[in-house]
């Protein structure tokens, strides 16, 4: 608890910052009643949406813990959803102490890039993202590599030659995992139907089961989701359909194990923990960098419980792109 003398100061000093940002600025601001030690090693993880949506942000939070468990940093989790607020949370990150600030999504790339620009002293970095600088980072997994297995497994399990294709929002590393997905499933199928839609929010469950249902009446029964939070919606939907689907960005086959086959599994926590090690060392590097299954970043995880679904010749069939995209043989490129 913050004695009330500290929380008075406090508003007065971020009196401009946006109302929904100000109580986590006073939080970056002091840890109890008094400012940490000047040498503590601070990360901060910005987040568009809830860090227990067992996706997305779930997958950089377990980063953010790793960080606090394995380096002692002091350690802060924070929510903006559009421009300005993410703007306003770098800054006050980059205001009261952090080393690092992280920024988990492609739309946090360009307000860092504003922010980096005027913090030199501070490390920052974003999952994806073109822009970056000597003390910017792009780092961001190529999800879309191992969505292209995803989508041989489709055309492997579906009887009736429909898919579907559900995601939040139509950023662009999301429609790069989307169009892999059509790709590897096109690859085994060219005549295989898919139903590609994107709900406009990672968290409303109940439109994504709405959307889920209807691409079932279409003849979809096999389903593929980037939506974080609401993907539960959509594994509700097969649920009742007797569909299957798969799981994006964690291992997701606890969420819904009647259903999930396999998921595209990217390892976000070790990514988020190096750039903190890079920055606890000094030896932090800006750009663009990317990782992938040549890296060891990537896999496909397969459902232990419905292991028996999956056809022997839909394995060959994703172990050997597997093989042949670390190689370099097989390069999954962008729409």
């Amino acid at each position: 608890m913050f004695l009330p003398a500290c929380k008075a100061a406090l508003r007065r000093r971020f009196r401009g910052i946006s109302p929904l940002l100000a109580p986590l600025a006073m939080a970056l601001a002091a840890c109890g009643a008094d400012p940490p030690p000047p040498d503590r090693f601070q990360v901060a993880l910005l987040l568009a949406g809830p860090e227990n949506d067992e996706g997305w942000n779930q997958s950089a939070f377990e980063g953010l813990q790793r960080i606090e468990r394995e380096l002692g940093a002091e350690v802060r989790k924070l929510r903006a959803r559009d421009a300005t607020a993410i703007e306003q949370a770098f800054a006050a990150a980059a205001a009261n102490g952090c080393d690092l600030v992280v920024g988990h999504g492609f739309e946090f790339n360009a307000p860092a890039a504003r922010i980096a620009a005027a913090h030199p002293q501070v490390r920052f970095a974003t999952s994806g993202g073109t822009e970056s600088g000597p003390n910017l980072a792009s780092v961001s997994l190529r999800i879309e590599e191992v969505t292209f297995q995803l989508g041989i497994l489709a055309a492997h399990l579906s009887r009736s030659g429909v898919v579907s294709s559900l995601h939040g929002e139509a950023y662009e590393p999301v429609k790069r995992a989307a169009a892999a997905f059509a790709a590897g499933a096109r690859a085994v199928n060219p005549a295989i139907v898919l139903h590609e839609e994107y709900l406009g929010t990672w968290e409303d469950a109940v439109l994504a089961k709405e959307k889920a249902l209807a691409h079932a009446s279409r003849g979809a029964d096999v389903f593929f989701q980037n939506a974080d939070a609401a993907g539960a919606g959509i594994f509700e939907a097969c649920r009742a359909k007797g569909a299957l689907a798969f799981g994006c960005n964690r291992d997701q086959a606890g969420k819904a194990p009647d259903v999930i086959v396999a998921s595209a599994v990217g390892d976000t926590a070790a990514l988020l923990l190096e750039l903190a090690k890079e920055t606890q060392s000094g030896t932090f590097r800006g750009g663009v960098r990317t990782f992938g299954l040549a890296e060891g970043s990537l896999r496909v995880a397969f459902n232990p419980a419905l292991a028996a679904r999956v056809p022997a010749a839909a394995r060959t069939a994703i172990d050997d792109a597997a093989r042949r995209i670390r190689s370099g043989e097989l390069v999954v490129s962008a729409p």
